[in-house]
């Protein structure tokens, strides 16, 4: 799936995907934001591949995980 698949499977809008790429950079805060609730519930609950564990921030942050699995392609 490219990024843009993925955004769209998520539902994020134009104003969510023009702040991705400072949420990817780190320029800009993600947690909180519109686009982490949206991909949370795409990864953890729509596809179901956050681990348990990274939903519940016990072995690593869901935001942490979200970003590092959008840059390393899916």
């Amino acid at each position: 799936m490219t990024i843009e698949e993925i955004y769209d499977a998520a539902g994020l809008t134009e104003h969510d995907r023009s702040f991705m790429p400072r949420y990817l950079s780190g320029v800009d805060e993600f947690v909180g934001s519109e686009a982490y609730g949206k991909l949370y519930e795409y990864y953890a609950f729509g596809i179901c591949e956050m681990p348990y564990l990274v939903m519940k921030a016990r072995t690593e942050c869901p935001d942490e995980w979200i970003l590092d699995r959008l840059t390393s392609g899916g």
